[in-house]
């Protein structure tokens, strides 16, 4: 097996934590937004931006839909 390991992200967890309030403010703009509306799925392409890095990084699906550290 292979590991694969990447230049200037020492510990993905915690990197990816300090994005944490972005997200839910993120989330907060989404939730003004008309549902499934123009806006509403611009956002939705930045947050789904974000989970793909993380889940890249740290192979956890659904980074930040849980409430904090990995359990």
């Amino acid at each position: 097996m292979v590991r694969m390991t990447y230049v200037g992200v020492a510990d993905p967890e915690t990197a990816f934590e300090a994005f944490r309030p972005y997200v839910a403010r993120l989330r907060d703009l989404q939730r003004l937004c008309k549902p499934f509306g123009r806006d509403y799925h611009a956002i939705a392409i930045a947050i789904d931006g974000l989970e793909s890095c993380a889940y890249h990084f740290t192979r956890r699906p659904h980074f930040y839909e849980t409430s904090g550290k990995h359990q």
